[in-house]
């Protein structure tokens, strides 16, 4: 466009010196009539300037017309509305204005336009948009500013109205588009939102935009959800529940949308189930458990995105979503989005305070991918969307290592025992006063032809989540009775050892204490030396088998110690009716560094605990300076890097046989 207008001054430059030219020509022709001097050239020269007069002015006039047209051009789509510059521009006009009163936004979206692209190409898809348009169009009056706002959608601004003379508008085009339906093998269908500004009420424009887009979406999911009760009535009867139907039916219906769109879009699968919805139907009773099972079948299948929705069993939903224009991270709000609404409506209509959904999302990559293995995938993101506590997870790379991981670590956990490729370590506690080490922590270790595999903190919980680690536990037990047998006369005369106790020990507390017992009897271990560690977590939550525990482990005079006290539990209520020994302070009550309120509220632990006569240990010392302070406030012993790492039997032998600095 600069080109164009430089191209017009360059005229309009060029037109102003042949006028002075023809000025000077006739000036020269008026005064200077010299009969001896011929004037014919002069006479030729102005000839050919009124020529190029003539031709200079017509250029101006064509070049102007072509600017015209691209400046209408610039600011107009191909269907002929108002392009989003446009829009954009008069938005801005509008929201600069000191009133925005009865300003409407009518905002409308072409559905199918996809589905018809897709199958009758892109040319069709055109048509199919200039129809709309057409129809649009003669719903305009005056006041009316129509844009095509994206794709296919269509934003109408109409000043001086109200709400009735925007339905009168939606009124007409419905009957436009009705009546050309019944002339056509390929009937138009639109969604359609409108709202008006007044007195308190939209004052911005971006406002009054977004309440338009909003409604307009309601309407679109209400119509895709008509036509899916149309096609299902029986599912809405009464308190019947929408059915569940087979995995096998399930698989088909996925590989027959794989198959219909090809590569030309991307599917997803979404599992979706309702969290704790056992809940739901024991507070409030079956039939309104089954009434919210519709709405949430209703929420998914209406939704923009999905493409088939069904229920899978119980409170578990699949859906099929075509999210070829939408990154991951637009797919994730949408879910969250989906959570919000469906929540919010549930606590509107059933004052359902704690409802709320997890879903897990596959990416299916393409039509060769199994249905099957699809909707595994998808259960695992959303099993770990509980977990985290967020609405929606996406199936990745990291979670398909992370999967394969733990079945390798679960497929290999027998033959591992077996070959005893478990082994015991040794992390020391050191006495604060002598730096002299008093006792041990028991650890293990997967140690698979001479190198260590995984952390604990991979395979510790995941056998915790199996019930493996019951066997893992007896078995570091064992072990460790055999070396307390063993090397037991070369130990200083207080030494003891502590061993870690798996919650799941609780589900059955006098069989552990049995087991235990046996295990003393098999190896004639000096219990006195032995100390068990249980978590406070694990305390607070089963406090009655926990405490059982203890009185039975008490009577062979095998000391107790509760673990991680401080880890964010009911730390100060557990010392009420402690039945502990010990008390392990964890390392995430310390910190990295020792703040004043810290050591505050650390002297007072102290103070309590030692006026219940508990020994205090502090585990994860890693500086010097929380260790002198740990020192001066009597803690009884210490354990952490800033000493010992973990080590193996034969270098905690040798650290235990080396003379003493």
């Amino acid at each position: 466009m600069k080109k164009e207008k430089s191209v017009l001054h360059l005229c309009e430059c060029t037109l102003l010196a042949l006028v002075i030219l023809l000025v000077i020509n006739l000036y020269l022709l008026k005064f200077l009539q010299d009969p001896a001097i011929s004037y014919y050239p002069m006479l030729r020269l102005m000839e050919i300037a009124l020529a190029l007069l003539v031709v200079t002015l017509a250029l101006s006039l064509i070049q102007r017309e072509l600017l015209s047209r691209l400046i209408v051009k610039a600011f107009r789509d191909i269907t002929g509305v108002h392009n989003k510059t446009s829009l954009e521009k008069l938005i801005q006009e509008l929201s600069s204005r000191p009133s925005t009163f009865n300003i409407g936004v009518m905002m409308f979206d072409l559905n199918n336009l996809k589905y018809v692209n897709d199958t009758y190409g892109h040319e069709k898809g055109d048509e199919f948009i200039q129809t709309f348009t057409y129809c649009l169009t003669h719903i305009l009056d005056s006041n009316s500013f129509l844009a095509r706002y994206g794709g296919d959608e269509f934003i109408l601004i109409q000043q001086n109205t109200s709400l009735s003379a925007l339905q009168q508008m939606a009124d007409k085009l419905d009957s436009l588009v009705q009546e050309y339906n019944t002339r056509t093998t390929l009937p138009l269908s639109y969604a359609i939102g409108y709202e008006v500004s007044f007195q308190n009420h939209y004052f911005m424009m971006e406002d009054l935009i977004n309440a338009a887009d909003k409604k307009m979406y309601q309407d679109k999911a209400s119509k895709k959800l008509a036509s899916i009760r149309e096609l299902n009535p029986s599912c809405y009867s009464g308190n019947t529940v929408v059915p569940a139907i087979s995995s096998e039916t399930l698989s088909e219906k996925i590989r027959q949308i794989q198959n219909g769109t090809g590569n030309s879009r991307s599917i997803a699968l979404i599992s979706t189930d309702v969290e704790n919805f056992h809940y739901i139907n024991d507070k409030y009773g079956y039939s309104l458990g089954n009434e919210i099972l519709n709405i949430v079948y209703e929420e998914l299948a209406g939704a923009s995105f999905t493409i088939f929705t069904t229920r899978f069993f119980s409170d578990l939903f699949v859906s099929i979503a075509d999210i070829t224009d939408l990154t991951n991270e637009a797919l994730l709000s949408q879910i969250s989005k989906f959570d919000q609404q469906i929540s919010k409506r549930i606590r509107n209509a059933y004052h359902v305070n704690f409802f709320r959904t997890n879903s897990g999302i596959c990416i299916i990559p393409d039509t060769k991918a199994s249905p099957e293995t699809a909707l595994s995938c998808a259960n695992v993101a959303r099993r770990l969307s509980k977990k985290g506590l967020t609405p929606c997870c996406i199936y990745s790379n990291e979670i398909d290592r992370q999967e394969k991981m733990q079945a390798e670590i679960l497929h290999s956990f027998h033959q591992a025992l077996n070959n005893e490729e478990f082994h015991i370590y040794f992390q020391p506690k050191v006495t604060p006063t002598t730096g002299a080490i008093s006792s041990a922590e028991v650890l293990v270790r997967w140690i698979h032809d001479g190198k260590m595999l995984w952390s604990p903190a991979v395979y510790i919980p995941l056998f915790e989540q199996n019930g493996f680690v019951i066997s893992l536990d007896y078995y570091v037990y064992e072990k460790t009775f055999q070396w307390l047998q063993k090397f037991s006369s070369q130990l200083p005369r207080d030494f003891r050892l502590s061993l870690n106790v798996s919650p799941m020990h609780f589900e059955e507390p006098e069989t552990f204490v049995k087991k235990i017992c046996e295990l003393i009897q098999t190896y004639q271990v000096d219990t006195s030396r032995l100390t068990f560690e249980i978590t406070e977590s694990t305390y607070v939550n089963n406090t009655e088998a926990v405490n059982r525990v203890i009185r039975g482990l008490k009577q062979h005079n095998i000391q107790i110690s509760m673990d991680d006290f401080g880890s964010g539990y009911s730390s100060l209520n557990a010392l009420k009716d402690l039945l502990f020994n010990e008390v392990k302070i964890d390392r995430k009550f310390l910190g990295d560094t020792l703040t004043e309120n810290a050591k505050i509220v650390l002297q007072e632990v102290f103070h309590m605990l030692k006026r219940m006569g508990k020994s205090i240990v502090c585990e994860g010392v890693e500086t010097e300076e929380i260790a002198e302070f740990l020192k001066e406030e009597g803690c009884d012993e210490i354990q952490g890097f800033l000493y010992y790492r973990p080590m193996c039997e034969k270098d905690f032998e040798k650290l235990l046989q080396a003379p003493a600095a």
